[in-house]
Parts: C-alpha cells; sequence; structure tokens
C-alpha cells in the first residue's frame, strides 16, 4: 500500500485531523478553545496505544510533525540498540585504493512532534517489525537493528514511512581487493532529511584500512548540506560518531 496523500512535515490543525499509516491511525481533536487530544490506534492490537492532551493558544491551531527518524526508538525502552547492521545482498567488492559509492535502504520510524514553546516528541512508532543482530561474540558484542537490502548505483525506490535512502562512500586503503558483506553504522541521534514521504540519511563514509591486528572498517554518517531536502533537526547538538568494525565485515 503506497502512502501518497500522507507526507512528512508540518500539520496546522484547527478542530480536527486523521491521519491513516499503516497500522496506526493518527487522531487530534479539539476540547475546546486551547486544548486538544492526540490519539494513536494499533489495528493490530485493537486498541489505543498513545494518548496526550495538548494546548495551543486561545483560538490558534496545534502544530503537529511528523518526521523521519533512525529505528531505534521502539519498542520502549530502546536504549540497548544504537546501531544498524545493513546485510548486503550483493556483496562489494572494492578495488585497492578505490571508492565504490553506492545507494542501500535502512529502516526508520515515524515519531510525532509537538511544537507549543518548543518542540517535544508526544509519540514513535514502527511502521513494520524490525529484527535484531548481534555483531561480535554474544559475551562482546553489539547488538543492532538489522536490515537486508540490495546495493544499487541509482537511487533506490523506498517504502514510505518504513525506510530511507542511505548513501554509501565506500573507501579502501589496502593495497588489495576488499570484500564488504555488511556495514554497522551509527546512527544514534542522527537527524534525517525528508521530502514528502521520502526520507534521506546523510552520506556514510565507510573506510577500508588495515588496523592493529586485522583489517576494519571505520564507519561514520558525515553532516551534508547538499540535499534539497529538509532536515528534520530533532537532535542537533549531537555530534555522529564513528564505529569501527573490527570483528570482520
Amino acid at each position: 500500500m503506497l502512502l501518497t496523500n500522507i507526507t512528512y512535515g508540518e500539520y496546522k490543525v484547527i478542530d480536527s485531523l486523521e491521519l491513516g499509516l499503516y497500522d496506526n491511525i493518527l487522531k487530534i481533536n479539539r476540547l475546546d478553545s486551547s486544548h486538544y487530544i492526540y490519539e494513536r490506534y494499533d489495528k493490530k492490537q485493537d486498541k489505543v496505544t498513545t494518548r496526550r492532551f495538548l494546548e495551543s493558544m486561545v483560538g490558534e491551531a496545534v502544530e503537529i510533525y511528523l518526521y523521519p527518524l533512525p529505528a531505534i526508538y521502539t519498542p520502549p525502552p530502546a536504549d540497548y540498540a544504537k546501531h544498524v547492521m545493513i546485510k548486503l545482498k550483493e556483496s562489494a567488492v572494492v578495488s585497492p585504493k578505490s571508492t565504490l559509492e553506492f545507494y542501500l535502504k535502512m529502516p526508520v520510524e515515524v515519531g510525532v512532534f509537538y511544537k507549543h514553546d518548543r518542540s517535544v516528541m508526544i509519540d514513535v512508532f514502527a511502521s513494520k517489525l524490525f529484527k535484531y543482530a548481534l555483531y561480535g561474540t554474544s559475551d562482546n558484542g553489539l547488538v543492532c537493528r538489522y536490515y537486508e537490502s540490495n546495493m544499487s548505483f541509482d537511487a533506490l525506490p523506498i517504502e514510505p514511512f518504513c525506510e530511507c535512502l542511505v548513501h554509501v562512500r565506500l573507501s579502501n586503503y589496502l593495497d588489495k581487493p576488499a570484500i564488504v558483506n555488511m556495514l554497522v553504522i551509527p546512527v544514534e541521534g542522527i537527524d534525517l532529511w525528508y521530502d514528502g514521504n521520502t526520507a534521506l540519511l546523510d552520506t556514510v563514509t565507510a573506510i577500508i584500512k588495515q588496523g592493529i591486528k586485522n583489517e576494519v572498517i571505520e564507519v561514520k554518517v558525515e553532516e551534508s548540506t547538499e540535499y534539497k531536502y529538509t532536515k528534520t533537526r530533532v537532535s542537533p547538538t549531537v555530534v555522529s560518531r564513528t564505529y569501527t568494525m573490527e570483528l570482520g565485515f
């Protein structure tokens, strides 16, 4: 089901609003001159899972924003998986001392934000179930969101409100070819770009090089201003981190 009439961004609600996103129905209704109620009904659970009371200036509309978010917030408390492991369905082969650029897909969640004196997230949900994977050993591994994606040298079509597009710049600093089957990307605190119902992650730079004991990949999401999309600015003070894949790729 393609959701063409619903987009990311701002919704000014005067009296009421209802949006259907797959198995979730979002409703906002005015209670009186300065108060609203927000509810999310989950059709799978057949119940209202979130309810928030909102305040606005007397007689003014309430402002609600739908933003794409990295898939690290659900189910709560989701404080254990701050990285996404993307399994490449086709291995990336990178020649010595060269760079390969391509696109992947990554899962996203939908955040609902309310703006009064400041923006605050009042709800977050996933439009599909996500998997987890362990990168490394059972006693010293990293829990990641797990996703499989094809590689493409052109922008891939994505599933609205479920996925975002990822531009990857993979550089091989070694004197021999390198084969990459997965990437582990640190996404905590990362802001995404959006346009309509399309979402985009900043360019991921991945550098293959010789580590102390073995070959590693240093992965980082680079800040960019080249896109014609709008940035969410949910976490503008968080600096993206580098994650070093030392346990194979």
